[in-house]
């Protein structure tokens, strides 16, 4: 199958009117909920906390669902922190929500005891993202304490994953250990 070329749309796109341009968007925020999010952000900028309320309990229920137990989908986790990125402008937000990945991540093998070697390197390397992030984005004091207290939560969990959190934790706020 053919790729869309974005010189080809483009092309498309200049040919259409401003009618038939609005008429285009319209009809995308109909069929695709994500478009109607991305606009409702751009438009009402308040909704911008509950689509980040939304896409944090997308991550919650995989770990802790209203009912039953976590699916723990790697991939449903990423794909909400990914989609977020694409519809925020908010970069706290962004970082709560990728932070929170490894939050949760971490109060579930609290609760449930041990799990497997697989699910301790994705809430490791969760945990890097959200603290390149942050560096990246400048707001490593407005998480220092967040990223903190998830080292704290996970001192005692086995695999050397405790460890691995602080020596990660460490790598980025190395001033904490002097």
């Amino acid at each position: 199958m053919e790729k869309l070329k974005l010189s080809d749309l483009k092309q498309y796109l200049k040919e259409k009117n401003d009618i038939e341009l609005k008429n285009e968007i319209v009809e995308l925020v109909k069929l695709f909920p994500n478009v109607k999010e991305y606009y409702k952000t751009k438009l009402v900028p308040s909704s911008e906390v509950e689509t980040f309320k939304k896409y944090k309990k997308v991550i919650k229920d995989e770990f802790f669902p209203d009912r039953g137990f976590g699916k723990l989908k790697y991939s449903n986790a990423n794909k909400a922190i990914n989609d977020f990125k694409k519809i925020s402008n908010n970069q706290e937000l962004v970082a709560s929500l990728m932070l929170y990945y490894s939050e949760i991540g971490v109060k579930f093998t609290n609760e449930y005891g041990d799990i497997d070697e697989k699910f301790y390197e994705v809430i490791e390397r969760a945990y890097v993202k959200a603290l390149e992030y942050i560096f990246t984005n400048n707001l490593q004091e407005f998480f220092k304490e967040k990223v903190h207290e998830i080292k704290v939560e996970s001192q005692d969990i086995g695999w050397g994953f405790g460890d691995n959190i602080s020596d990660i934790y460490y790598e980025y706020y190395f001033d904490d250990m002097y």
